[in-house]
């Protein structure tokens, strides 16, 4: 519930009253119980047309079972971009929803098509979508958000796989390297580092189209994550990469099945697994690991792990798998937990998806998969959401609210 002397602004607002109180439910609105402060309204639904704000709505249909998404800066218009996958067998891809600088609907339309059970993915740092198919000979292919240039299959799939999500550490622009998670009992994790010609043409041109897409000089690989627990404690230990898959695969059954959710912060990579319930985070610097419960753990009992990704401010926001009481729930640096939104009364069901910001604060969006809606969250009071998201999903028995 609302933590007493808390200032939930980064600044202290200059006029006006601030409204919102994270993890205090009062608010019933559109099938969801809100925290006080917060309003919604849905934007889009699976099967139906995208209504515009500006008037007229969209030739295509909503796409199937939203999942994985992220929101993309488009500088040219002051708007943004709202890109969104289908976790369907029978409708897979990607669809996009394109808002003005009013943070108003003008557009949709699908991207990608033809691929099946398009679950989680990953932005590059160069402003293109990663969209992973979780099916068995599934691919990572890599979407232009705008829609100019055509959706490619890229090589970070290697021969297929159940995959999830995907994130990079761009930290030495001359090796790039992106990770990829795959959701099975011996899913492997991934590390594929771009081919050295590749990395030159791109730096050299600020063009890195094909930077997951050609091998042009034989030096792009794939490797897969090998742990090592520590024998007198399982909870740390250190890890290194291999280019066997087959021990990649043997590493996961024994470690880390049903990889998930993926995020890299300054060096560490935040990984979930879902059928045991596990948070790693990896020091990719020092090849150390650190595992604890994603019933607890960064969402409970180790609080300086939001802190070091909050820098002490804000919350940290992020979804929950599967449940009964799916919603969005928040954390801050002192370790308070908050459910910032949840199922208002179990008429969804299946999972919340899709968390994402625009790029000023002033909304936030999350999907909530089986009626396939796609929310718009805003204050009452009118400023933005501070603090930040973080790519993996809570495994919660109950949610956190305070009843008002």
């Amino acid at each position: 519930g609302d933590v007493s002397g808390t200032d939930y602004c980064h600044i202290a607002p200059s006029n006006g009253e601030v409204t919102y109180v994270p993890g205090e439910a009062t608010v019933y609105e559109n099938g969801l119980l809100l925290s006080t402060g917060l309003q919604s309204r849905i934007i889009a639904t699976k099967d139906q047309l995208v209504g515009y704000e500006t008037g007229g709505q969209s030739s295509e249909t909503f796409h199937e079972a939203p999942d994985g998404a992220a929101v993309f800066n488009d500088t040219t218009t002051g708007g943004w971009i709202y890109v969104s996958n289908a976790e369907s067998a029978s409708a897979g891809g990607v669809g996009a929803i394109y808002f003005n600088s009013a943070g108003q609907v003008i557009n949709y339309q699908r991207l990608l098509g033809g691929t099946t059970w398009n679950c989680g993915g990953g932005k590059t740092f160069w402003d293109t979508w990663l969209t992973c198919e979780e099916t068995s000979t599934g691919q990572v292919w890599e979407v232009d958000p705008w829609g100019v240039n055509p959706p490619r299959k890229t090589l970070l799939g290697g021969s297929g796989g159940e995959y999830e999500s995907a994130a990079y550490d761009n930290r030495v622009p001359t090796a790039p390297k992106f990770y990829v998670t795959t959701d099975s009992s011996d899913g492997a994790i991934i590390r594929f580092t771009p081919d050295n010609g590749a990395v030159t043409e791109a730096l050299s041109t600020d063009n890195f189209r094909n930077l997951l897409h050609t091998n042009q000089t034989g030096t792009a690989k794939l490797e897969y994550l090998v742990m090592t627990p520590d024998p007198s404690n399982p909870d740390i230990g250190s890890f290194g990469w291999t280019p066997d898959r087959i021990e990649g695969e043997n590493s996961a059954a024994q470690n880390f099945p049903y990889s998930e959710g993926i995020d890299i912060r300054d060096g560490k990579m935040f990984i979930t697994c879902k059928v045991p319930k596990h948070l790693f985070i990896l020091d990719l610097d020092l090849s150390l690991y650190e595992r604890s419960s994603t019933e607890t753990g960064a969402f409970n009992s180790q609080p300086d792990q939001v802190a070091r990704i909050l820098d002490n401010e804000g919350i940290l926001y992020f979804c929950e798998d599967g449940s009964d009481d799916a919603g969005v729930h928040g954390r801050d640096s002192d370790g308070n937990f908050y459910t910032i939104l949840a199922d208002g009364g179990n008429m969804f069901g299946g999972e919340t998806t899709g968390l994402a910001f625009s790029p000023d604060n002033m909304h936030m969006y999350v999907s909530f998969q089986s009626p396939g809606h796609i929310f718009d969250i805003t204050r009452t009071d009118g400023y933005p959401f501070n603090g930040q998201r973080l790519d993996i999903k809570y495994h919660a028995q109950d949610n956190i609210f305070a009843l008002a």
